[in-house]
């Protein structure tokens, strides 16, 4: 079988017409491979980006696998020691109680400024500050500073009365009051004699705790002026009524009552001194005193105190 030879034509010897439509058809099938490069170049970057996506959004999947089922599950990671500075009303277990987590819990899973939020939203508690020491004893770091109850308060109108470890209401020397915490402060005060505060109930309908109540400034101060002083003479605070904004009545515990003004405590303090020093030399028994007048002090005596003479020194 024999096979005829082809010789290419030259261009030269083309017709125009036919050389048009080599030019088209060659025109059509660059475009036509042009598209097709084209796409293909997309469909390489689209596969790129999706694995690299692919790729990331596994791995973040993997570590937050590993944290919550593995890494906040480990007993090692977990609180070993919590070192707590306080001024003796709180310790760990009640700390742990308000800031809402468990000596087991992992120490990672914990933000310390959410924390010492939680503490500092406690009324009964002035400042606190919360760290994290992570390293093989993971330690929780707790400083409390609370506020030391100094007063019960009284305020029949909205159901609060003095001694009540359950629903009472205590007050601190700076005139703060917050709700008595019966696991808190039972051990606090139990065997302490604190006075009671008769607040007058305020015009909203409630108390509000831990802010300052201008009310009890005056009667806190004199509180903590007599704390720590009774004499024969000045004897202990039972209770203190606030019957208007300039003055407050004070019953001691030898049933004195006296009044005083909510400026120059420490004077009022000497002039009561003096008087109850005066009436027990002359066999008397004071019953009220005014100690807001500087002058000629109103004094009522209880006309049926039996005398009793003081004890004098045995000379042998």
């Amino acid at each position: 079988m024999s096979h005829k030879a082809t010789t290419p034509v030259p261009r030269s010897a083309k017709r125009p017409e036919m050389l048009l439509l080599e030019r088209e058809a060659r025109k059509e099938t660059i475009e036509r491979k042009g598209r097709n490069y084209r796409f293909w170049l997309f469909r390489r970057k689209l596969y790129h980006i999706v694995t690299v996506y692919t790729l990331i959004f596994g791995l973040i999947g993997a570590i937050v696998f590993l944290w919550t089922d593995y890494i906040l599950k480990y007993d090692w990671l977990s609180i070993d020691t919590v070192t707590l500075k306080s001024n003796g009303i709180f310790n760990s277990e009640q700390a742990f109680a308000v800031m809402g987590i468990g000596p087991k819990d992992n120490i990672f899973s914990m933000d310390a400024a959410e924390l010492e939020q939680r503490l500092e939203k406690c009324p009964a508690i002035r400042r606190a500050a919360v760290k994290r020491q992570i390293s093989s004893n993971p330690t929780l770091l707790v400083d409390i500073d609370a506020r030391i109850p100094v007063a019960w308060i009284d305020c029949p109108e909205l159901g609060v009365h003095p001694g009540d470890a359950k629903y009472g209401v205590l007050a601190d020397k700076e005139g703060v009051i917050f709700p008595c915490m019966e696991q808190v402060h039972l051990s606090y005060i139990q065997g302490r004699h604190m006075p009671s505060v008769t607040l007058r109930p305020p015009s909203s309908g409630q108390l509000s705790y831990g802010v300052g109540i201008r009310e009890l400034e005056a009667p806190m101060k004199l509180i903590e002026l007599l704390s720590g002083t009774v004499t024969e003479y000045l004897p202990s605070i039972v209770s203190i009524t606030t019957p208007n904004d300039w003055s407050f009545c004070v019953r001691f515990s030898n049933d004195c009552q006296a009044t005083f003004s909510h400026y120059g405590l420490e004077h009022q303090v000497e002039k009561l001194s003096r008087a109850l020093r005066h009436a027990r030399q002359t066999h008397r028994k004071i019953s009220a005193i005014n100690l807001i007048p500087e002058h000629n002090i109103p004094v009522i005596f209880d006309d049926s105190y039996e005398d009793i003479p003081l004890a004098e020194p045995i000379e042998e």
